[in-house]
């Protein structure tokens, strides 16, 4: 007698071999036959006539540790078939607790609450607020008490709060630092500060984290060298750890970074793990040459050639190296459609756009706009480290339709106008005018060339919500919506950027994660595994990305099951608990 028998499936079993036929039966947790189970027995049988049966989808780069307590059904993520995420990423953990909590996107709305600044930078010393003052407005926007102080209490919060999903934990660099030494003074650790540290890595370690994280853009990340890395990441080995690295790439994002060549920062990551002896996972890999032109097909395709070429070269050495990219161009964590939102500080001064657009019909408020921007001293809309921003910057929806889908460029050349005075002068016709800021260095073309390496994965760089969010949308203040990708980022990944086998694009969703993680009974349709199993309607497969209001579900993944129970049954979430924390083990 099985709990349920999933019959007549196409089976792409996550190991990249040939689909086949065959009848599923769980029991418990657990796949327990598959064959030709017609004349079995179950509570419950689904025919999946048609449809493809494939495990459960891996996310290996993920921020959902940030709002996992307030979203613990996972919405965003089972409706794309993602069953475990790897989060924690780019040096940010949720835990451990200290003097300051570290601000990220998906509770930006409160460091604005707690600023005496009108628009607190993110980048700034306003990114660590202290922590008795944060929790409140913790327990106000998501409605839990972070009463965790401890990595491993943060775990068992987790697995007490419920799950619908799987969730996977690295030790944030970045969180232990600014908590162990000031994080905004650009100095070496002394041996105390490094034994502090030390103690909050083996803590997590012991807890069940999978690795450490490092984010070299963000303080206080940007200030380690590489021997401070090197010594603080040599653990790793001795628990069988995994160093997950957001790469030196921008620098400091504020103003105008010191340039830097990005591929030194993969080079930086591929020796750390080469001397340590320890696994290497690069995050949201992206081209480490710069191209300019940014939008030249076959130069961006060439670049990430020549990255995957580098990065080989150090796997031909004896590197143990993965690494996952976003499945698109218009990054990760958020994204802001609104044009006028690239203007934010300005409005936040005026009380909304409405007097900010007032100005911009006057030359001389302009000018001094423009001279602030060209000077190169705001980071978002910087001509210096990106002189072709105004190609990669497209209409997408405005009340002008002979706009929509030209770039800034081509409006501004067509009216005989620079690209910054067309772009005030978009926002004059039309405040709420929406935009598509392409990733800089990134295309289509190299998105596919990565994903096409055999150590390709893939992540998708998001929070978790459901179809609502944790960051205040305010007309007056058009600001943040969640990236696209945090509703359907892996079926635009197997809709857009697979590879020519179906069988190998789940293999790098699923069954590579679940190798390269050491997963033992994951991400395999294989029997005696977890039965973390998700139904793909292949034929009606679809994103309905859309990059103006983008908290809309995917179509094309009826079922879902987590350890054994549905929780997406027939296209609807059905709010069971049955995931949990994977806590490491020894390897």
């Amino acid at each position: 007698m099985y709990d349920i028998i999933i019959k007549n499936a196409l089976i792409v079993d996550g190991t990249g071999a040939d689909a086949y036929q065959a009848d599923v039966g769980i029991r418990g947790e657990r796949i327990a036959a598959i064959g030709d189970l017609s004349q079995g027995e179950a509570g419950r049988v689904l025919d999946a006539e048609g449809k493809i049966l494939a495990p459960g989808l891996i996310d290996m780069h993920s921020h959902a540790d940030a709002t996992i307590l307030g979203y613990p059904t996972m919405d965003s993520m089972l409706r794309q078939g993602i069953t475990t995420f790897v989060g924690c990423q780019c040096g940010h953990s949720i835990a451990p607790v200290g003097k300051y909590w570290e601000c990220n996107q998906a509770i930006y709305d409160i460091l604005c609450d707690m600023s005496d600044k009108l628009f607190p930078d993110m980048y700034d010393r306003d990114y660590y607020t202290p922590t008795p003052e944060t929790l409140p407005h913790i327990k106000r926007l998501f409605g839990y008490d972070a009463d965790f102080t401890t990595f491993g209490e943060f775990l068992d919060k987790v697995d007490a709060h419920g799950l619908s999903g799987n969730m996977i934990t690295l030790i944030g660099y970045n969180s232990i630092r600014m908590n162990c030494m000031d994080p905004d003074e650009p100095k070496t650790p002394t041996a105390e500060e490094k034994r502090a540290m030390q103690a909050l890595i083996d803590e997590a370690m012991e807890a069940g984290a999978f690795g450490i994280s490092t984010g070299l853009d963000y303080k206080p990340g940007a200030f380690c060298t590489t021997e401070e890395l090197t010594e603080m990441t040599s653990s790793m080995k001795r628990y069988g750890g995994i160093y997950f690295t957001h790469w030196r790439k921008t620098g400091l994002r504020t103003g105008t970074p010191k340039k830097q060549k990005k591929i030194d920062g993969i080079r930086e990551a591929l020796e750390i793990g080469m001397k340590n002896g320890i696994q290497v996972e690069i995050s949201h890999l992206s081209t480490g040459f710069d191209v300019f032109p940014a939008n030249d097909d076959f130069m961006q395709k060439a670049a990430a050639q020549r990255t995957l070429q580098v990065i080989d070269e150090y796997i031909a050495r004896g590197a143990n190296a993965y690494f996952d990219v976003i499945p698109n161009i218009t990054g990760g964590t958020i994204i802001a459609p609104d044009l006028i939102a690239l203007f934010r500080p300005w409005y936040a001064y005026t009380g909304g756009i409405d007097l900010f657009v007032e100005n911009l019909k006057h030359p001389d408020y302009r000018k001094q706009l423009s001279d602030y921007i060209l000077a190169g001293r705001y980071f978002r809309l910087n001509p210096i480290i990106q002189p072709d921003w105004d190609e990669s910057l497209s209409v997408i929806g405005c009340t002008n339709p002979a706009r929509v889908g030209k770039t800034v460029k081509e409006i501004a050349r067509e009216r005989g106008v620079s690209s910054l005075e067309q772009v005030y002068d978009l926002m004059v016709e039309d405040p709420y005018v929406k935009v598509f800021a392409a990733t800089h260095s990134m295309n289509k073309f190299a998105v596919q060339e990565y994903y096409n390496h055999p150590r390709a994965m893939v992540g998708n760089d998001t929070f978790v919500f459901d179809l609502k969010s944790s960051i205040r949308y305010d007309p007056k203040y058009p600001h943040k919506k969640p990236n696209p990708n945090t509703y359907c980022g892996f079926v635009k990944y197997m809709t857009e950027f697979g590879q020519p086998r179906f069988e190998d694009t789940i293999r790098k969703a699923s069954g590579l994660p679940a190798q390269v993680l050491g997963l033992t009974d994951r991400g395999l349709v294989k029997e005696g595994f977890r039965a973390d199993l998700i139904l793909i309607d292949r034929e009606n497969l679809k994103t309905n990305e859309n990059l103006i209001e983008p908290q809309v579900y995917p179509e094309g993944i009826p079922y879902v099951l987590v350890n054994g129970q549905f929780v997406v049954d027939g296209s609807q979430l059905t709010g069971r608990l049955p995931g949990g924390v994977i806590r490491r083990q020894s390897r």
